[in-house]
C-alpha cells in the first residue's frame, strides 16, 4: 500500500511505499499459490486492520473522500449512507490480492461480466487486429485486463499485446514482484515521466499492429501538475491528467473508457464487473481544434469516473488529496 503518512500538500508521486520490505508482496504471492483464493481474501480484513488503526493518513483521506461523495449524492439516495472507512481500506487490499492472483494467472475471463455497452466493438476491432487506446483509471482494478491479456484470456481469437504506461517511481517493490512472477511484464511498461517523441511512434506502431496501450487519467505526473486539466469532480475542482487525454490526440486512435469494478466490495471470491465506453471524439481536425477536443475528452471521462464512483464507492483507490484544494480535513 502507497505511504499516506507525508503531508496533506505533497503530491500524490513524493509519497513512499510504506513497507520497506519486498517480503510482504512476496508472501502473498506464496500464499495465493498455495492456499485457495477464498482463504486468501479472509486474510485481507485483519491486515487491514492494522493497516486501519496504525495509518491515519489512509482513515483521514478515505473519510474526506466519503464525505465528499455524501455530499454530492445527499438528494440521491442512492449511494453509501455513511463512511465505512475500515471497509474501504479492505477493499483496498482485496484489490491488490486480486492484482497478484491475475500475474499469478488464477483470474479466470468467465470470472469477467461484460456488459452491453461498446465492449462488442473493442472485441470486433481486436479481432481485426486494429489496436486502440485504453483510458482507465484507479477507480476499480485497471490492471485485470492487463493480466488477462497475458495470459491470452480476452474473448479474442490471439494474443493481444498491452503497453502499459504507469509512473514507475511510487510502487517499485510491487512492480518488481510482478516482474518475478511474469519477467515478461516488464517489456510492455513504459514510465510515465519518459514519454517523449520516440515513445509516441513506438506506441503508434503497437497499435498499428493491433495491441492496446493502457494510461489512467486520474493521476498527475509531478513533473506535469502544472499541465493538468481541472474539472469538477463529485463537486469539486480536481486535477486530472493532460498528459493521457494529448496521449489519444497524438495517436489519433480509437479511445475507448475502461472499468472493471467487484461487483460486491467485499468478495473473496472475486466477480468483475467490465465497462467499456468507445469515445466519438476523433482528432482528425485542425491542430486549432485539438486543445478543445482534448478538454471534451476529459469531460466525457470524469463523467463516466463520478458515474462509476456513485456506483461503487468503496472501489475508490486514490488515497490522497485528489482535489485542487487544501480543505479542512475536521469536517470530513
Amino acid at each position: 500500500m502507497a505511504e499516506l503518512a507525508e503531508s496533506a500538500d505533497a503530491h500524490w508521486t513524493q509519497k513512499k511505499e510504506e513497507v520497506s520490505s519486498s517480503r510482504p508482496i512476496e508472501f502473498t504471492v506464496w500464499l495465493i499459490s498455495h492456499l485457495p483464493l477464498w482463504l486468501v481474501g479472509l486474510l485481507a480484513f485483519p491486515i487491514s486492520f492494522f493497516y486501519f488503526a496504525c495509518s491515519k493518513r489512509a482513515r483521514d483521506e478515505s473519510r474526506a473522500y466519503q464525505n465528499r461523495l455524501l455530499r454530492y449524492t445527499a438528494d440521491r439516495g442512492d449511494c453509501i449512507k455513511r463512511p465505512h472507512v475500515y471497509k474501504h481500506i479492505v477493499s483496498f487490499a482485496l484489490c491488490i490480492i486480486e492484482k497478484i492472483e491475475g500475474w499469478c494467472g488464477k483470474i479466470d475471463f468467465n470470472k469477467i461480466a461484460l456488459q452491453k455497452d461498446d465492449v462488442k466493438s473493442l472485441i470486433d476491432q481486436l479481432d481485426r487486429k486494429k489496436g486502440a487506446l485504453l483510458i482507465g483509471s484507479h477507480l476499480g482494478n485497471i490492471e485485470m485486463l492487463r493480466s488477462l491479456a497475458e495470459y491470452g484470456r480476452t474473448g479474442v481469437s490471439h494474443y493481444v499485446p498491452v503497453t502499459a504506461i504507469l509512473n514507475l517511481n511510487t510502487t517499485k517493490k510491487f512492480n518488481n514482484t510482478i516482474k518475478s512472477i511474469n519477467p515478461h511484464v516488464q517489456l510492455n511498461i513504459i514510465n510515465a515521466d519518459e514519454i517523449n517523441a520516440g515513445t509516441i511512434s513506438l506506441l503508434m506502431d503497437r497499435i498499428d499492429e493491433g495491441g492496446l496501450v493502457v494510461i489512467a487519467a486520474d493521476r498527475t505526473s509531478f513533473n506535469t501538475a502544472d499541465r493538468a486539466i481541472i474539472e469538477n469532480f463529485l463537486g469539486k475542482p480536481a486535477r486530472f491528467s493532460y498528459g493521457a487525454f494529448l496521449l489519444a490526440a497524438l495517436l489519433k486512435a480509437p479511445t475507448y473508457f475502461v472499468f472493471a469494478l467487484r461487483e460486491k466490495t467485499l468478495m473473496l471470491t472475486p466477480r468483475y464487473s467490465m465497462h467499456v465506453h468507445k469515445t466519438g471524439i476523433a482528432f482528425d481536425c485542425p491542430r486549432a481544434e485539438r486543445e478543445a477536443r482534448i478538454k471534451r475528452l476529459c469531460r466525457e471521462y470524469v463523467a463516466l469516473l463520478e458515474q462509476y464512483c456513485i456506483m461503487y464507492p468503496l472501489q475508490w483507490y486514490n488515497f490522497f488529496n485528489f482535489w485542487t484544494e487544501n480543505e479542512n480535513r475536521k469536517e470530513a
